[in-house]
């Protein structure tokens, strides 16, 4: 009997370390996930957006954005969920709110396509002053939810901010 419960120590010490560093691989792998770039295209829409509005005319509610997102690990690791605000300026226009789910290869670069929810309510005049003024400043940033595991889930920081085509500010995980 005490053969047997050495035995059952033992097999459960060795679980427990083989858990243990399994679940810190996962994490590294996802540590190896990064945004390589960022469409910007949509800087002239939300200007454009924000003449339409002035002028009376209709506004869209959505617009595009495209993030090249590099997997440099061995493993696919799957995109839950993205949650960012789109700053024009320092006044919210608009957010990221996505559930769907994408799957980023190994070794591979992946095209993840969003649309950002427009909200031009708020701040019109404050909006139109700094458009006028111009030298805008974007922001986006927030997290997206990275899992690589049936037990391993990340919160992936994201944040850019920049001035014309000049990037002031970037977080995208590590891209080397």
């Amino acid at each position: 009997m005490k053969g047997l419960k050495i035995f059952l120590g033992l097999a459960i010490g060795v679980g427990a370390f083989a858990l243990a560093k399994y679940l810190l691989t996962q994490r590294k792998l996802l540590t190896k996930v990064c945004v390589e770039s960022t469409s910007l295209e949509w800087r002239e829409l939300i200007i454009d957006a924000v003449k339409a509005k002035i002028q009376g005319g209709s506004i869209p509610t959505t617009i595009p954005l495209e993030l090249n997102m590099r997997n440099a690990s061995d493993v696919d690791v799957e995109v839950k969920e993205i949650d960012f605000d789109i700053y024009f300026d320092d006044i919210n226009v608009g957010s990221i709110k996505s559930q769907q789910e994408s799957v980023l290869s190994a070794n591979s670069i992946s095209t993840l396509e969003l649309d950002v929810d427009l909200d031009l309510k708020d701040n019109l005049l404050d909006l139109t002053l700094n458009i006028f003024a111009g030298d805008n400043t974007l922001e986006i940033f927030g997290n997206m939810k990275l899992k690589a595991s049936i037990y391993e889930e990340y919160n992936y920081p994201y944040q850019l901010k920049v001035q014309g085509s000049k990037i002031l500010k970037r977080r995208s995980g590590d891209c080397k």
